[in-house]
């Protein structure tokens, strides 16, 4: 049998950075984060498996990936992780094909819908997977063990989505590994029928991977930034109620107002790391000055950044004209991807190879 899987990347707006230190192996995060499901940006996985050993033959963006690349390391350190819960995932071999429609590792968290898509196909391919197909708790959780952001590509309403983050990293519990692992997952809190009028706008300013992997920078904020400790601690207790009350209300200067906030927060926590890390660029900062400009008169529209140059930009569809035009005089109308909210992880019948 071959199954393939769509899962769609994500943009977090209240930021994931950094795994509790308790359980890294689990990638737990020390905080909860806030996504937004986008809707044309995705990951397309075909998984064709038989009986074996846990041998991986895999192609990622039409590319063969071999036993010696980093990208080979992750899938199979991934399936290493699967089998803690589910042994069974290590007496097959795997026929691997996937690609991206999007630029990989350069703040376009390919990754998360990367795993996403993995974790589903398998699902749908394995026989002993067969409750848990359409269980987005269970899957969101088990794309978790590959990255930490693909817990959010798994819910399969979309639109804007919740991980918990389970446990707070700094009391120390005594859990067993099961239980850790199942208490940090991904939701949906709003369909993306809730607000349809919401544009999002991917801007390329960099197609370059960046120079700090997520994975080490984030070790590195908590190991050396003293004021990590507070940044989650308000996140997790205030930010995060408000932003999911301005969402509720559809009340977008308000969003679009912490949303910004949340992303300064994550790269003050970047900047102020030992050494510090810098992920935004000249063109980053003239996009974040274009939109304050544009915000003078009143809020029309947001940023965010993840670990990476490339800005994400919010509007409303009234504004959005306004809004592209003084993108397009920074960048170009050929760097500007224009989608909104869509759908989680799904089946897809058509296979890849």
């Amino acid at each position: 049998m071959t199954t393939t899987a769509i899962a769609p990347t994500n943009i977090a707006i209240v930021k994931y950075w950094g795994k509790n230190p308790a359980f890294e192996n689990l990638l737990l995060p020390t905080k909860s984060s806030l996504s937004f499901t986008v809707k044309d940006l995705y990951t397309k996985t075909t998984v064709t498996a038989k009986k074996g050993s846990g041998q991986i033959d895999f192609t990622l963006n039409k590319k063969k990936i071999l036993q010696s690349m980093k990208e080979y390391e992750y899938v199979e350190e991934f399936l290493r992780k699967v089998s803690q819960f589910f042994p069974f995932i290590l007496k097959y071999d795997y026929k691997i094909i996937s690609e991206n429609n999007f630029p990989t590792a350069a703040g376009f968290a390919s990754s998360a819908s990367g795993f996403a898509a993995l974790i589903k196909a398998l699902a749908g391919e394995l026989k002993e997977f067969e409750n848990l197909r359409s269980d987005d708790r269970q899957l969101s959780a088990l794309a978790r063990l590959g990255s930490g952001s693909a817990t959010r590509s798994i819910p399969s309403k979309g639109g804007f989505v919740i991980w918990h983050r389970g446990l707070d990293y700094t009391e120390k519990v005594k859990i067993s590994q099961i239980d850790a692992h199942n208490c940090s997952y991904a939701e949906t809190l709003f369909e993306p029928s809730h607000w349809p009028e919401l544009v999002i706008i991917y801007a390329k300013v960099g197609k370059e991977e960046k120079k700090i992997k997520s994975r080490a920078g984030m070790r590195t904020s908590i190991d050396t930034n003293p004021l990590y400790g507070g940044w989650v601690k308000y996140e997790e207790e205030e930010m995060n109620n408000q932003v999911i009350e301005a969402m509720k209300a559809k009340n977008f200067p308000k969003l679009a107002e912490l949303i910004m906030k949340a992303s300064n927060n994550l790269h003050q926590i970047c900047l102020g790391t030992y050494p510090p890390i810098i992920y935004l660029t000249q063109k980053s900062m003239e996009i974040i000055d274009a939109i304050s400009e544009l915000n003078k008169n009143g809020i029309k529209a947001a940023y965010t950044f993840d670990a990476g140059p490339n800005p994400v930009i919010f509007c409303i569809a009234k504004n959005k004209d306004e809004v592209m035009s003084s993108l397009t005089k920074i960048m170009g109308s050929e760097n500007l991807v224009v989608t909104s909210m869509g759908p989680g992880a799904r089946y897809e019948s058509k296979n890849l190879g």
